[in-house]
């Protein structure tokens, strides 16, 4: 059996998938360090390149012929961390369908032992003529290579704290390293791991003391990321009150124009 060439963001978070004798796929990621981000508190924004690639397969495998598919838009609601123990996590999907231009697929992320740990939903794009999709359809599983270290030592990420956001308040900007690793098939950031770093970002704006747990993650991809060098993600409040927080996390391009754009909710009093 041919070996598999992949190398993106999917191996590096232990994330594999797996054919199943009926045609669908089961996906697998393990529940290690790199859901820690850097207050210590679990980061829902590592499950977000688990939705993407397996929501996002389930509407690339029903795509027209000859086309290929990007993600549009991503939402994430966690609903329960995964339970003391737990081994790993999967997913379970539901193709909603294809309205012409976008195919919907919504999903669940389960624990190990059956359990609803998250809720998502993938809009993908139909383009044609940017990749060879029969390639692409053609890759084999690859092996799990988890990056050792919480999630921002496994997305190459650096965060800095500011106070000049609006009107003074608390702004983060979250760096991530150009690591070939991070790219899509296309070269560009990985949709899943802006999501990603977008959570952490947009969590951290927020005072910890409060046990700040994220509740929903909602992204727009607007163009691609380019990878050429490092990627801000900066994130500021457009709510801070006693009892939850609502940020808003942007990644521009060289031109100053937005490439993508996350809303993060998060739960928990002061």
């Amino acid at each position: 059996m041919r070996e598999s060439t992949h190398h993106g963001p999917e191996p590096r978070l232990g994330l594999t998938f797996s054919q199943n004798g009926d045609g669908t796929v089961s996906w697998h990621q393990p529940v290690a360090d790199q859901f820690v981000d850097p207050s210590g508190r679990f980061a829902t924004g590592a499950l977000a390149v688990l939705v993407d690639s397996g929501l996002g397969a389930e509407n690339h495998r029903r795509r027209p012929e000859g086309m290929w598919t990007v993600t549009t838009e991503l939402r994430l609601d966690l609903l329960a961390r995964p339970r003391e123990g737990s081994t790993g996590l999967g997913v379970r999907t539901d193709h909603l369908g294809d309205d012409g231009h976008c195919l919907t697929t919504r999903g669940y992320v389960l624990d190990d032992d059956g359990e609803v740990v998250a809720a998502g939903l993938v809009k993908s794009m139909e383009i044609a003529g940017v990749v060879d999709p029969d390639g692409y359809d053609d890759e084999p599983p690859w092996p799990s290579a988890l990056a050792p270290g919480t999630l921002a030592e496994v997305l190459c990420l650096t965060i800095d704290h500011h106070d000049d956001g609006p009107g003074g308040t608390r702004a983060v900007e979250a760096v991530i390293a150009p690591e070939p690793a991070l790219a899509n098939p296309l070269g560009n950031l990985h949709g899943g791991v802006f999501a990603a770093v977008a959570e952490v970002a947009g969590a951290a704006v927020f005072p910890h003391e409060r046990e700040v747990s994220s509740s929903s993650l909602d992204v727009r991809y607007v163009r691609q990321i380019p990878l050429v060098g490092p990627v801000t993600v900066r994130a500021e409040a457009l709510h801070d009150g006693r009892s939850w927080g609502i940020a808003q996390a942007v990644t521009r391009d060289a031109r100053g124009r937005v490439c993508a754009v996350a809303s993060v909710t998060v739960y928990g009093r002061r």
